[in-house]
């Protein structure tokens, strides 16, 4: 019997209600989508599949959270047509190509493409107007040396929050600041332990440039100077201090569901990946579900794993790229399909685990 290429993650209080109820759309009050670049792809048929089927007729408010490459998947996701943005963002996405060395001011280049294709003609507006579904990313505003351009200065001002952050998160205050740009309404998170985050509302001047932000790799995409609305400075992308989040993201009512990438323990910011001592919060993570593909499944990929950013560097010629992706994709339809199995034949309870950190 092939074992299931979906895993099914619930924290203690999420899995408590699955077990007793089972879960429904309706149960859902937040999505959160994590930074990591290409990994995404893997979960393109599950976001098709939540768009057709979970949020497509929704009449109470969705929170939706990204950051990075997430933030740029839940830009879709609060659109009025999310399935044909998703299909914009996922072509445009796979199209990307690049000169041999690409410059952080080419890649940004390119990245604007991408984003321009993903909002369409009225994507701004209709993402800010949107009652239903709730708009929301973080980015990382970068102080000082780390908040230039110019490649060797912005390395020493990451290596001080990256040393800084060894001790604490909250020991890169003077490097790095966290912003979250939020839909007009309230916010969903308003506490955010270890670095203090600003506020600042969306707004059809500020959304592009902030989702822009949000994906702005250090030292591979060129930062985006002084985003209306927030303090003058050098925005980044959101995942250097919510990678795949450490934050409690708790509503009251509902859950919380995570397409994620990884079967495992999320990290909280980007400096983290490589710290085998820090992990989110079980606490945090209590009333979430986190629906992911398992390892044995992922091996099977191309390359043995899900597409990621060592990628474009492994397979610069976009042909060759290309064709993995789409192979990857391909065999990730599965991962649509079995989530499309577990509710529609409500075996939320007998798949459902709970975390495995």
């Amino acid at each position: 019997m092939t074992p299931p290429a979906l895993k099914i993650f619930a924290g203690s209080e999420a899995l408590a209600h699955i077990r007793a109820n089972g879960l429904q759309p309706s149960d859902i009050e937040m999505l959160l989508a994590a930074s990591g670049g290409p990994k995404w792809l893997a979960l393109a048929s599950m976001d098709r599949y939540l768009l057709t089927h979970w949020f497509n007729e929704r009449t109470e408010p969705l929170h939706v959270l990204g950051t990075s490459a997430g933030a740029w998947r839940m830009a879709c996701f609060a659109q009025q047509n999310p399935l044909e943005a998703h299909a914009r963002f996922q072509e445009a996405y796979l199209s990307q190509q690049y000169s041999a060395k690409p410059t952080a001011q080419e890649v940004a280049t390119e990245c604007r493409h991408v984003l321009d294709v993903i909002l369409g003609d009225n994507g701004i507006a209709e993402i800010i107007n949107n009652p239903n579904v709730r708009y929301h990313t973080l980015v990382a505003r970068f102080k000082g040396l780390a908040g230039i351009d110019q490649k060797y200065v912005q390395m020493l001002g990451i290596a001080g929050a990256m040393t800084a952050n060894l001790v604490s998160p909250a020991a890169m205050r003077p490097w790095i600041e966290r912003v979250m740009f939020h839909h007009p309404e309230k916010p969903p998170i308003d506490h955010f332990p270890h670095l203090p985050a600003r506020h600042v509302a969306l707004t059809a001047e500020n959304l592009k440039p902030a989702i822009l932000a949000s994906g702005a790799i250090p030292l591979v995409i060129a930062g985006v100077r002084n985003i209306p609305g927030a303090p003058k400075g050098t925005y980044r992308d959101g995942g250097v201090t919510d990678y795949q989040f450490d934050l409690p993201v708790m509503p009251e009512k509902g859950f919380v569901l995570y397409p994620h990438y990884f079967a495992q323990a999320p990290k909280g910011g980007w400096f983290d990946k490589k710290l085998r001592w820090r992990v989110a919060s079980r606490e945090y993570y209590k009333r979430t579900i986190i629906i992911a593909p398992s390892w044995e499944f992922a091996a099977t990929l191309p390359g043995g794993r899900i597409p990621d950013l060592d990628d474009f560097y492994e397979y610069p010629d976009y042909s060759i790229r290309r064709k993995r992706w789409d192979e990857a994709m391909e065999k990730c339809e599965r991962l649509g399909e079995e989530l499309a199995e577990v509710h529609d034949g409500q075996k939320w309870a007998e798949v459902a685990e709970p975390l495995p950190w």
